[in-house]
């Protein structure tokens, strides 16, 4: 029998094989992260700063109930959207990098709302719009995915993800501040200056004139509070020169002060005393835990006990004790879900309900009642399952950044609806958990590695 010339390929032994792989996959991603610092940090910046600029309005309002279709508002507000999706896709594909992970709980759950908002658009007042914010939602998701996932591939900077945010944000308030020199003539206007135009806001000048606050473009002072609030939240984690940090926080502070934004300065000051707790207790999952009960304790404390500290006394005018009249507002909210409790009116319907008594209610003001009011029970279980991952994470991780923009969100999402909602605090959130996940099994994977490795040593 005629014996074959070659010689038979040397057998390796399956450890040996095993951890060839994991090297080999950690020196492509190694090799990958080097090809996005390169230039793609400023690309990512870019991205995310269209992204949240894309939520301060940069038309005058329109009416609720007339305007509820195709505006120039929602036009340019969904086109700076996609502009940065589409220069982060444009830069996956050219360095060969995948997008984001399409098995992500969160990015599941929200996809499953969002086919949930589409499909009551057959019930809805108004479908077209049930339909462009369910896709307008999970535009906001994708982007938030993507953003994570491309930044993500950096591994010289574990805060990578964190500093891109706090100064897209930080970025977002500067162009919106420049941006009053060409709506208002002023760098900060207020709306108890009657020399402006301030009937472009849309509601009436007295109404105005009761409480001076700054206005960022045509966005409502609630907005610029998140806003403010938010990019507080994320600087106070950044790893950056402390007296940097120090004088951008304060200084961030003060605008919101000029916001008379009760709602977010009360969110803010909780969210911060949580993040410290866990910054000094970060190891303790009891105190993630103890963090999050008694934050929101401490929240609903401060909308209403009657004796609050100094500061926040400033904060308080005669119709705190309703909640700025919500507390009225939420019992129609409550019979119109009663009517119609499982699939509720569609997505984005509520101002068709609300405004008939209340003309300022173009929303239930609050998260999970407008959840509930307009996709149900079904939307509200989702929402909850969301939420159940979102704090499960939270321990789990025990992120800072997650646990602060969360607390936020859930506090200030008692009294306006930023949950499930496209808007900038939902970008924030989503982005936060996104990165608290992948830096946890980033974390797994580098132990599993360095075992191996030791294994075979």
């Amino acid at each position: 029998m005629l014996k074959s010339s070659r010689n038979p390929a040397p057998l390796r032994p399956r450890w040996f094989m095993q951890n060839h792989n994991i090297i080999q996959g950690w020196t492509l991603a190694r090799l990958q992260s080097e090809r996005l610092s390169s230039g793609g940090g400023w690309l990512l910046f870019v991205s995310a700063t269209l992204v949240l600029l894309a939520f301060i309005p940069l038309t005058p309002p329109v009416d609720a109930i007339k305007g509820g279709g195709l505006t120039a508002r929602g036009m340019i507000e969904f086109g700076l959207i996609l502009a940065g999706i589409l220069l982060m896709a444009g830069y996956a594909r050219s360095k060969n990098l995948s997008w984001f992970d399409l098995r992500s709980p969160s990015f599941l759950l929200v996809s499953a709302f969002v086919f949930w908002a589409v499909i009551s658009s057959l019930w809805s007042v108004n479908p077209m719009l049930a339909i462009a914010k369910g896709l307008e939602l999970w535009a906001v998701t994708i982007s938030a995915a993507m953003f994570v996932a491309l930044t993500g591939r950096t591994h010289g900077e574990s805060d990578r993800i964190e500093k891109i945010m706090a100064w897209s944000l930080v970025a977002v308030l500067v162009i919106a501040i420049f941006g009053n020199i060409f709506f208002w003539g002023k760098l900060l206007p207020s709306s108890a200056d009657d020399s402006l135009p301030l009937y472009l806001m849309g509601e009436e000048l007295p109404v105005l004139a009761e409480r001076p606050r700054l206005m960022l473009a045509y966005a409502h002072p609630l907005l610029t509070g998140d806003l403010l609030a938010l990019a507080i939240v994320s600087l106070f984690v950044v790893p950056v020169n402390k007296l940097l940090k120090t004088t951008a926080i304060i200084l961030l502070s003060l605008l919101l002060w000029m916001t008379d934004a009760r709602g977010p300065t009360i969110a803010l000051a909780v969210a911060l005393i949580a993040m410290l707790v866990v910054k000094i207790r970060r190891a303790s999952v009891k105190a993630i835990i103890f963090a999050l009960v008694i934050s929101i304790a401490l929240g609903i404390a401060l909308v209403f006990q009657d004796n609050l500290l100094k500061p926040f006394q400033a904060l308080l005018t005669d119709d705190v004790y309703t909640l700025n009249s919500r507390t009225e507002l939420w019992t129609s909210v409550f019979r119109h879900i009663a009517a119609q409790p499982i699939i509720g009116y569609g997505y984005y319907a509520s101002r068709y309900l609300l405004m008939k008594d209340f003309i300022w209610g173009g929303h239930a003001h609050n998260s999970l009642l407008e959840v509930l009011l307009t996709t149900g029970l079904i939307g509200l279980t989702i929402v909850g399952a969301y939420l159940a991952y979102v704090f499960g994470t939270i321990i789990r991780t025990r992120n800072c950044l997650l646990l602060g923009v969360a607390i936020y969100i859930l506090i200030q999402g008692m009294l306006n609806p930023l949950l499930f909602t496209p808007g900038l605090p939902m970008f924030v959130l989503t982005v936060a958990l996104l990165n608290a996940s992948a830096k946890r099994a980033r974390a797994s994977d580098g132990r599993y590695l360095d075992s191996q490795m030791g294994a075979t040593s």
